[in-house]
């Protein structure tokens, strides 16, 4: 499988990298947005991994050209980022996502985003897997209501 990484992290995209060659992909990988558009022209993608705040091209504006092109606009698409804050969270939620993970999380996670977008939309499970952006929010409801509690 093919799987462009964008992020301005030169240490995380170069262990992602590292890891995803490991798991038998092929790694393309670019800094910024703006360079992940340059990458587009030369490969075919079976996938997009990209943090969501970037110099120069951020992840939301990348997402937006790419969903906007009709040649890459059915590459499934997956946001990663450190930040897990309200803003994040909306912000990836917004722009009609294909999937989050947040940095910070376990493999296995990202693993199972990269295998749930890969599989074909016909044969994808009818939930995807549970998104720490999913169990942030329950659990902040959660901590809110139990403070309401007291």
């Amino acid at each position: 499988m093919n799987i462009l990484i964008v992020d301005d992290e030169a240490e995380y995209r170069i262990l992602l990298g590292h890891y995803l060659e490991g798991e038998g992909h092929t790694v393309i990988l670019a800094e910024n947005g703006e360079a992940g558009i340059d990458k587009l022209d030369d490969a075919v993608l079976d996938l997009i991994i990209s943090d969501v705040y970037m110099p120069v091209m951020d992840g939301l504006k990348f997402f937006k050209y790419v969903r906007a092109t009709p040649r890459f606009q059915n590459i499934p698409f997956l946001f990663v980022s450190g930040f897990d804050d309200d803003h994040t969270l909306s912000a990836v939620k917004s722009s009609k996502l294909d999937g989050f993970v947040r940095k910070a999380r376990p493999l296995s996670e990202l693993n199972a985003w990269i295998k749930y977008l890969t599989t074909p939309i016909d044969k994808r499970p009818s939930t995807p897997p549970t998104s720490s952006a999913v169990r942030l929010d329950r659990d902040r409801n959660r901590d809110r209501s139990l403070r309401s509690n007291r």
